[in-house]
């Protein structure tokens, strides 16, 4: 059974919390591999799931490189979800069999797109950046994801 807990600041492991600067938002262990999240869509979330990802890597023992590419994928994905999603957000980060997984799920029926963004655009980057620094990418819609190659090293494989 999963243990979380219950705050009105912004910490990493706050859950079932609403503020005008946070959203609502549950996060939790989900074993000792993998975390949730779920929240409602607002631009301060984009930083608390860069908080949580790196406190989950962190613990896990995944430093250096590949957790920075993780936290900036997350915060990638997580951007794209609430800029073009719709409904609540879901973001689960695991690690099994050799790989980092992050999944950002929506309800937005529309898959993410990778796009060549002009040089005076200032977004439209996200997918690029996923593709660049994750091992592979795909959308079906309403879910996102990613994969990185991961040792025991805590370092890309």
């Amino acid at each position: 059974m999963s243990q979380s807990t219950t705050s009105h600041s912004c910490p990493e492991r706050a859950v079932e919390r609403s503020t005008p600067s946070c959203p609502r938002t549950t996060v939790a262990p989900i074993g000792a591999d993998a975390f949730q999240a779920a929240f409602t869509p607002a631009p301060s979330a984009v930083a608390n799931m860069r908080d949580s990802t790196a406190a989950f890597l962190s613990r896990v023992g995944v430093s250096g490189e590949l957790a920075s590419s993780v936290v900036l994928v997350v915060s990638e994905l997580v951007t794209n979800a609430i800029n073009h999603g719709r409904g609540e957000v879901e973001v689960e980060v695991r690690i099994a069999d050799g790989a980092i997984s992050v999944s950002v799920t929506d309800e937005n029926p529309a898959p993410a797109v990778l796009r060549q963004a002009g040089p005076d655009d200032t977004s439209g980057r996200g997918m690029a950046l996923v593709e660049a620094f994750s091992d592979k990418w795909g959308s079906s819609g309403e879910e996102t994801w990613c994969e990185f190659r991961y040792d025991t090293a805590g370092s890309a494989a």
